[in-house]
């Protein structure tokens, strides 16, 4: 069911090894097993090699429980890559294919299926929120503002009350001090009860709100886009073709990827020097060359480049800050969990 795709991979592979067909570098292979429905694919890039087997399941691009409910199920076999990096790729490239089954294009499955998150304390631009999610002025709404309104009123009488004084029957100006006592404690108990009322109702609104935010993002994600309106069902895109390209050019390129800042190499030309670097950073170890070891440690961060830590540390908190990516085939924000990303903050460390 997937020939096409078939040549289409073999095509780009043997593309991917056109620059070392005449040097003594070990080419890249794709070997096709139709009996199984198995690819064995090796890739290789300078000292780098991946290999990994993908299943076709008897329905793609469909899938069954033939292959666990993958369309293409990605299993690596061998590798020189870290295991941060790998665990990293490999996840990605199996989301991609997860996505895709549920209807969504190459664009849009990759993006969502970014390892690499927002950070939590980042804030979109002002202008960019209203445009993104505009106030629904609804029947709900003004009863809410409503009753926020009648509320607030309810609490400024009960204040009101408890402050006042309360005097005795007649104009002798006596205070009957024991029933402002029990006047300014009922208004208590009133203000109490309703500010507990109230705080529920507002979680309740706020975890429909946040609801109502979360079905906004997957519409603009493009979730819904892709359901049939009749049967509500969705149609499984193919994905052997994405998922080859996406091996291809993220971890078989990801060898010669250079680094948008200091325009260097992010990986060292030797594996077991890569391995070291990482070891580096769990050690104990505080000597000159451990801590240089340290600042060498790739990090990709969520426009998908790949910085060595120093780097990104000189990008993300020195000024000016909110910087886009240097690289420029990408322009996007930079941004890494481990770094803050509020402009502000940032600002005022």
């Amino acid at each position: 069911p997937c020939w096409k795709e078939l040549r289409q991979c073999v095509e780009m592979v043997q593309k991917s090894d056109a620059a070392k067909s005449k040097s003594k570098q070990k080419q890249s292979t794709i070997t096709l097993y139709d009996s199984k429905g198995k690819i064995k694919l090796s890739l290789h890039n300078e000292a780098y090699y991946i290999n990994c087997n993908i299943t076709i399941d008897p329905a793609y691009p469909d899938f069954s429980a033939a292959t666990g409910g993958k369309s293409c199920l990605l299993e690596l076999k061998s590798t020189n890559f870290p295991k941060t990096i790998t665990d990293m790729m490999m996840t990605q490239a199996q989301d991609i294919v997860r996505r895709m089954q549920e209807g969504l294009s190459p664009e849009k499955a990759m993006n969502l299926s970014n390892p690499v998150k927002v950070p939590k304390n980042f804030h979109l631009n002002i202008d960019e929120m209203k445009e993104k999610y505009k106030a629904r002025l609804t029947k709900d709404t003004i009863s809410n503002i409503k009753h926020d309104t009648e509320a607030l009123k309810k609490v400024t009488d009960l204040r009101n009350k408890e402050a006042s004084s309360v005097r005795a029957p007649g104009d002798n100006g006596y205070v009957d001090h024991k029933a402002l006592a029990k006047e300014r404690k009922d208004a208590r108990r009133a203000i109490q009860k309703l500010t507990a009322e109230e705080k529920a109702a507002d979680e309740q609104l706020e975890e429909k709100e946040l609801a109502w935010k979360l079905e906004e993002q997957k519409r603009n994600a493009g979730y819904y886009n892709v359901y049939i309106p009749t049967g509500g069902t969705i149609t499984p895109q193919p994905s052997l073709y994405v998922l080859v390209t996406f091996l291809v050019q993220k971890v078989k390129g990801l060898v010669v990827e250079m680094c948008p800042c200091c325009n260097k190499r992010v990986l060292p030309i030797c594996p077991d020097e890569l391995k070291s670097i990482y070891n580096s950073s769990s050690s104990s170890k505080s000597d000159k060359k451990t801590k240089e070891m340290r600042k060498m440690k790739p990090y990709r961060t969520y426009c998908g480049c790949w910085y060595h830590k120093s780097c990104l540390n000189t990008l993300l908190t020195e000024p000016p800050f909110g910087i886009e990516c240097p690289n420029a085939k990408c322009g996007r924000r930079v941004f890494h969990p481990e770094w803050p990303g509020d402009v502000k903050q940032l600002e005022r460390e």
